[in-house]
């Protein structure tokens, strides 16, 4: 007899309810070059199968490499609070040895000879959010030879940018409040 799992993993990597006043720092830059408008971040849409099989599919690949980098300086959270918002983050590597670096690593399908423009976006406001002077964007790729973590890109710290990004979100929040 065959066991369908589908429904428990449309529950674990579907959307969530909005909690009021909480942005994720993974989608502010979508906020903020008006990608997505109030009305979707509100009301986002469901995703596909397909896209829920490839989160699944990096959340795996995610866990598996930082088991290997060592679970004590992975998946490090942290809040910003800025007037009544909180941007929230969770970093994928602090590494221990390198002190001024926040690590993040990005899954795809895909070999990528670079890094997106919105992925260069969430490591900048890591970097003022953790307090780094740097960060390194990373794509685990396996082949025959090994497995290991492509570098796409080094970002710097700009908490400049950092306080910019914040007051656009800002804006954007006072939006979303007319709609609560």
């Amino acid at each position: 007899m065959d066991i369908n799992l589908t429904p428990v993993l449309r529950q674990r990597m579907g959307s969530y309810p909005r909690t009021r006043g909480r942005y994720n720092s993974s989608e502010l830059y979508f906020i903020n070059n008006g990608s997505t408008t109030p009305e979707q971040w509100m009301n986002p849409k469901e995703k596909d199968m397909k896209q829920i099989l490839l989160m699944w599919g990096g959340t795996g690949m995610h866990n598996q490499i930082q088991a290997l980098l060592g679970q004590y300086n992975c998946e490090k959270k942290v809040e910003f609070v800025y007037k009544d918002i909180v941007l929230v983050a969770k970093a994928d590597c602090l590494p221990p040895d390198r002190l001024d670096e926040v690590w993040e690593l990005k899954t795809s399908d895909k070999k990528m000879n670079k890094s997106k423009p919105w992925q260069d976006h969430q490591v900048k406001l890591y970097c003022t959010m953790f307090k780094k002077e740097h960060g390194l964007i990373y794509q685990p790729l396996q082949d025959d030879n090994g497995l290991y973590l492509k570098h796409l890109k080094t970002v710097d710290r700009d908490d400049v940018f950092f306080e910019k990004e914040l007051e656009k979100l800002y804006q954007f929040h006072l939006e979303v409040e007319k709609l609560w």
